[in-house]
């Protein structure tokens, strides 16, 4: 049987959309030329909470207990206490708990904490950090996320259309201290036409003392660009003491060889052009590698996480058909990964979906948590969204 190799085009109406003006038509970043035969693994999933939920962060604390920082967004929008230039209005996170291993979640009574595109992590001592796009700083927690104390990190920007880029994650530079990338830039589109952005800038801002303060430390070597290298960036350090970090790009910065779905600027919000990007440091944060090429358009938000087999897994988010969260496995901790056998860890009825961030427990079980948007053309005022954690296993690696 022959197979035409002459290039397939959808027909794309970059203009008409029904995910705010984005130009998302559900196919761009497909593969055209290939069909997936899917294996079948078990899995348990469970909601948190109640409708209106959405994106979350999750933390393993050390005696294995969950927790979790959906945003409510049916709850009234909050001004962040120290805004980011990114989202500076955003929604009210409402903890939860998982006390056996994501087969069930309750809900923790804390002080306020807000934002979505949010990230957890629990430190070696058991204290929690809590970041958010709309936070410039962090929350620091030491009882287990019931109070928090909210710590600027007083980011300084050159003008009203620079923003911090979110970060998904600390550093640990190697010397005892833990450390947040701090990279301030302007997002494409931000700026008028013909407006001459600074270059972007970033540095580490450190903590000797686990958390508790924090001071600006040496500044983190960046590219000659606006738009900020740190976007939406997680970072993983690896047994040959690199850290990867995925961050993502939009449209001014292209694929190679991959035209963009529809005209550079012609969109508000730009998920269809998004995409993610592998860099690398072998010097604690401080100078980072040109950034390569790692998943396709409409692939985004990629989360890191090394596995105790010492395979590296990615899960992201799909704003292209079957909209959702997917994952992608590395035998060779970054260099190269197996999309040959892609993971598909959850379906979304539609756009309103992803910021999956997965956790190894102590049993080598899986806990992927994610947002996605069950009900079709359901009334936003009901809750459209949902968060909820699927609890699974990879097969054993083979020889």
């Amino acid at each position: 049987m022959n197979l035409s190799t002459a290039p397939f085009q959808w027909e794309h109406d970059a203009y008409n959309t029904n995910y705010h003006d984005c130009g998302l038509s559900g196919y761009t970043g497909l593969e055209y030329g290939a069909v997936a035969q899917l294996s079948r693994v078990p899995a348990v999933r469970a909601q948190i909470g109640q409708r209106g939920l959405y994106k979350s962060g999750l933390a393993v604390m050390g005696d294995g207990t969950l927790i979790a920082s959906p945003v409510d967004m049916l709850a009234p929008q909050v001004r962040s206490p120290f805004p980011t230039g990114c989202v500076d209005m955003c929604g009210a996170v409402k903890l939860h708990k998982s006390s056996d291993g994501g087969h069930s979640w309750q809900p923790i009574e804390h002080t306020p904490l807000c934002g979505k595109e949010g990230s957890l992590t629990c430190l070696d001592d058991g204290a929690l950090l809590f970041t958010s796009e709309s936070l410039d700083g962090i929350g620091y927690s030491d009882d287990g996320g019931t109070s928090w104390e909210l710590i600027d990190f007083k980011t300084t920007r050159e003008d009203e259309y620079q923003s911090v880029g979110p970060v998904r994650a600390p550093i640990f530079p190697g010397d005892g201290s833990i450390a947040f990338i701090r990279c301030v830039g302007t997002p494409e589109g931000r700026a008028p036409a013909g407006y001459d952005s600074p270059k972007c800038k970033a540095w580490l801002t450190q903590s000797s003392d686990g958390g508790r303060t924090w001071q600006r430390g040496a500044d983190v070597e960046t590219w000659d660009d606006p738009f900020p290298l740190f976007v939406e960036a997680d970072f993983e350090h690896l047994p040959d003491g690199r850290i990867l970090a995925a961050s993502r790009f939009e449209w001014l910065h292209p694929l190679k060889d991959q035209p963009l779905p529809y005209p550079p600027g012609t969109m508000p919000n730009d998920h269809a052009a998004g995409h993610m990007v592998l860099i690398e440091s072998a010097d604690g944060g401080l100078t980072w590698t040109a950034p390569r090429e790692f998943l396709q358009y409409s692939e985004v938000q990629g989360q890191l996480t090394l596995l105790k087999d010492q395979r590296l897994l990615c899960t992201y988010t799909s704003y292209h058909l079957p909209f959702g969260v997917s994952g992608v496995l590395s035998h060779d901790y970054g260099r190269t990964w197996d999309f040959e056998h892609p993971l598909q860890l959850a379906l979304s009825n539609a756009t309103c979906t992803g910021w999956a961030t997965t956790r190894e427990l102590p049993d080598g079980a899986l806990v992927t948590i994610y947002a996605l948007e069950p009900y079709h053309l359901e009334p936003s005022e009901n809750g459209r969204t949902v968060c909820h954690t699927v609890r699974w296993e990879l097969p054993p690696q083979t020889a």
